[in-house]
């Protein structure tokens, strides 16, 4: 029979209510303990498989010599499946955790809705507690007015008394009555809702239980096949402990250690021979003393008996094949031995002995070129007989091959120890290429501009769209500006996506010394601005400077507020990779800021200018954090502030990945902190998407910047004049570097002034000379870098007169391009908060986005043309 919450949770009190909705409360909590009660498994077994695999390591080095050694691998492999065992549980374990964790989650999630949900039957329990006591107050009040009534009556008091008891008496009845009939609507209403507030509460229970039933299971299941293995381990264990029982273990030693099976010789007493004159002596003395005792002599002259009538028909059938130094050689010896065994050529002395002679050979008047030794009993003396054989190759290809496979598993074995930091010796390595940060082909090749902002303007669309934010692409910047249509006044603006590929890689590449000279001059009269070298990721293009045929090119995604979490690219990084992190080793992160500033100057009146600021924060993760974070049942919370965020007027997390922690916020700072079983999940979904990748990158928030009045805001300030007639038409650009828009004056780079020019122009003139790329029909003035040390602390003008073939002309919309590096134009920072990471590098930028100008139709007072060529006075 099924147990009905409906049927037990009613009583005097009415708070059968507040007990359902407790237990439900229980519910998150168990699921919560039961959570960590996983991870405390988790982090148990994971100790295990560490101890068990520090004990095979031990058993490996011991000693694995003599009759026990077989017993010592047993012991290792034993201990090796064990903590393999142990591991994989860990894995287990820490996968239920995960479930356990997402399933509390979504659970007090689903509580937030029975609260809302229950809340009518909350407001009816509420109501007829109140209703409750106020019909019980209301009946003592009652009670106690009929007993004052009736001691009246007894005690003869006046009329008067009598009648104000009895008016007391029917109020006091009637607020009794009044509340009864209240008590019964109330009733009605509190036992209709709190019926289906039990069957609510009762299903909700339900399901709670089956999950963590389920969760029981697996979690018995894993634990009974890890006994099951660990007692399938330790049985396989005796049963080989049993299998080597000592006689195989001597049988082992023996085989493996075996010296031979013939034993020593007997020696025979002889008597040295008595006669010098014999020519043994001489012939034992020239031999190779095969042999010292007469049997083995015997035994070695019956061999070469035997194989020199075997090998003559050889021999002879071989003879006229020998070449002309084994023939001489034969000669040779053939001479000699004949010198030693005629005895009829030897000459005796006085005393009986045989005089030897002079063996003259052909090399004796070369031994003394490379021979020394005066040692007079040297083995140079001795006759030897040597034996050169030359056998054919019978298959030419086989032990080439086989050496050829020896070099190529010996060179592959050959590897440099990675060296995770080493010092610069010499000034010479300044200069050598090979110490400079190493770039693959692809990468080389792959890249169409190096420029940070991609202008690139002689490139067509699709060209400039080639650089993906991909492997291909390592070097992107966070995003790129949008693209402005130049022949148009109206501007498309086209939204794309690039990559934090190098974020980790300027943290890891070579640190080179300071320059002997400082960068930066005092700037001359003659300068104009000035130009400071591009650090080395920023590397340059020559066709960075050319024209595009029809756009100057540009990407704005500030605008998308939504996140890309799950297609987030992955870059590339240069350098070292901390692919492998250890469970204790702090994470290192990477964090960029990239903002975007749009502006519309119209005319001399600063009040009629439009700033629209915003911008991003992306971090980077090191692949490494991947298996941390599937390894770990309860790694490290990952939570952040961003600081000095007075100037932003929205901001927008990432809701998917962190949400605001308001412990940690305040007015001038906000909290951020990790959804660290989303990251997981992300990183590893990215993980198994580009296996190879080092890095990640992930959206963290946008935020919009609130600017200030008119141009204040815009770190290039500027006002376009121009002058139209049929002859010519007149366009000077005074323009500013303002250093107080930006968080720390820093110059900006890649400046470009690029007006269109609708027509065909007949003669140009330019002040300071400008690019006129007659294909493309606009003017571009460039600068390098502009800043406060530049020419005039940043402030100048440039000028252009042209003739139209079909004029007058018409003023035109100047388009505005650059980029500053290392600060940004809201100010805001970075800090964790926390131990378990370390922030590695913090990279700041700002790029124009649509930043254009649309100029007075005629000069100011005080301005002068670049040409002293008359102007006509008419105005556009």
């Amino acid at each position: 029979m099924t147990m009905e919450f409906k049927d037990y949770f009613w009583g005097e009190k009415n708070n059968g209510f507040d007990v359902l909705y407790h237990n439900m409360k229980y519910g998150l909590v168990a699921s919560k303990e039961f959570t960590e009660f996983l991870r405390e498994r988790s982090s148990i077994e994971e100790n295990n498989s560490k101890l068990l695999s520090k004990l095979a390591k031990q058993t490996g080095s011991c000693c694995v010599q003599g009759t026990f050694a077989p017993l010592w691998q047993v012991l290792k492999t034993s201990a090796e499946r064990l903590s393999v065992l142990h591991m994989q549980t860990v894995q287990k374990v820490t996968d239920l955790a995960k479930e356990v964790h997402k399933y509390t989650e979504e659970l007090h999630k689903k509580h937030k809705l029975v609260k809302e949900e229950e809340s009518g039957t909350l407001e009816a329990v509420q109501a007829m507690q109140t209703v409750t006591l106020n019909v019980q107050k209301s009946r003592d009040t009652y009670t106690q007015r009929n007993l004052e009534l009736e001691r009246l009556r007894k005690e003869s008091t006046s009329a008067k008394e009598i009648e104000k008891a009895e008016a007391k008496l029917k109020k006091a009845q009637e607020d009794y009555k009044t509340f009864v009939e209240k008590y019964s609507s109330a009733k009605e209403d509190f036992e209709k809702k709190m019926s289906v507030t039990c069957k609510n509460f009762q299903d909700l229970e339900i399901n709670h239980l089956i999950h963590m039933k389920d969760f029981i299971t697996k979690y018995s299941d894993v634990v009974e096949s890890t006994h099951q293995q660990v007692g399938t381990v330790h049985l396989e264990f005796r049963q080989q402990c049993v299998e080597l029982t000592v006689d195989q273990l001597l049988e082992q030693f023996v085989q493996s250690k075996s010296t031979g099976l013939e034993r020593p010789g007997t020696l025979d007493l002889e008597d040295p021979l008595l006669s010098p004159t014999t020519t043994e002596a001489e012939s034992s003395k020239t031999t190779k003393r095969e042999g010292f005792l007469r049997s083995r002599r015997d035994k070695t002259k019956q061999k070469k008996a035997k194989k020199k009538s075997k090998d003559s028909v050889d021999n002879q059938s071989n003879k006229e094949e020998k070449s002309d130094l084994e023939e001489k050689d034969d000669s040779q010896k053939s001479q000699r031995t004949a010198e030693v065994t005629d005895p009829s050529t030897q000459e005796v002395d006085e005393d009986g002995y045989v005089i030897r002679p002079e063996v003259t050979h052909n090399w004796t008047g070369e031994k003394g070129s490379f021979y020394s030794s005066s040692d007079s009993d040297s083995d140079d003396e001795r006759e030897r007989k040597i034996h050169v054989e030359i056998k054919p190759l019978n298959n030419g290809s086989a032990p080439m091959s086989a050496s050829v496979d020896e070099l190529r598993a010996t060179v592959e074995n050959l590897y440099l120890s990675p060296t995770g930091s080493f010092t610069r010796r010499g000034s010479n390595l300044d200069t050598d290429p090979a110490m400079k940060r190493s770039q693959s082909v692809s990468q080389q090749l792959g890249k169409p501009s190096s420029d940070l902002l991609g202008l690139n303007f002689l490139r067509s669309p699709t060209a400039s769209n080639a650089s993906t934010p991909t492997s291909s692409h390592p070097y992107a910047p966070l995003q790129s500006p949008s693209q402005l249509a130049l022949n148009s006044p109206t501007l498309s603006v086209s939204s794309r996506y690039a990559e934090l590929g190098e974020i980790f890689s300027e943290d890891g590449e070579i640190q080179h010394p300071p320059p002997k000279h400082p960068p930066r001059q005092t700037p001359t009269p003659t300068s104009g601005y000035m130009s400071i070298p591009r650090p080395p990721s920023r590397r340059s293009d020559s066709s960075r400077t050319l024209l595009n045929q029809a756009t100057i090119s540009r990407a704005d995604s500030i605008n998308s507020l939504e996140f890309r979490t799950a297609s987030v690219p992955i870059g590339v990084s240069r350098g070292p990779s901390p692919l492998t992190i250890g469970m204790a080793d702090t994470i290192p992160l990477a964090v960029a800021f990239h903002e975007i500033v749009h502006s519309y100057f119209r005319g001399a009146d600063e009040s009629r200018c439009q700033v629209k600021m915003s911008g991003e924060m992306m971090l980077s993760f090191p692949a490494g954090i991947v298996t941390i974070l599937a390894n770990n049942p309860n790694p490290a919370k990952l939570v952040f502030r961003v600081k000095n965020t007075h100037r932003l007027t929205s901001i927008l997390p990432n809701n998917q990945l962190v949400y605001l922690d308001s412990g940690q916020s305040a007015s001038d700072h906000i909290g951020i902190e990790f959804n660290m079983f989303a990251l997981s999940s992300l990183l590893k979904k990215q993980s198994e998407q580009n296996p190879s990748a080092s890095y990640f990158n992930v959206d963290i928030l946008k935020y919009q910047i609130k600017p200030k009045p008119g141009a204040n805001s815009c770190p290039f300030q500027l006002v376009a004049y121009w002058k139209c007639s049929s002859a010519h038409t007149d366009l000077k650009i005074d323009y500013k570097y303002n250093s107080h828009a930006m968080s720390s004056p820093t110059p900006l780079l890649n400046v470009t002034i690029a007006v269109p020019v609708p027509g065909t122009v007949k003669v140009m003139q330019t002040k300071p000379t400008a690019q006129w790329p007659n294909e493309h029909n606009r003017i571009i003035w460039k600068f390098t870098e502009l800043s406060q040390h530049s020419e005039n602390h940043g402030v100048g003008s440039v000028a252009a007169r042209y003739d139209l073939e079909n004029g007058p002309g018409s003023p035109q919309t100047v388009i505005i391009q650059f980029n500053c590096e290392g600060t940004t134009l809201s100010g805001i920072d970075f800090q964790l908060v926390g131990p378990g990471y370390r922030l590695s590098l913090v990279k700041r930028r700002f790029v124009s986005g649509k930043y254009i100008c649309d100029g007075d139709q005629k000069f100011g007072s005080g301005t002068g043309t670049p040409s002293t060529s008359s102007v006509d006075e008419r105005n556009c």
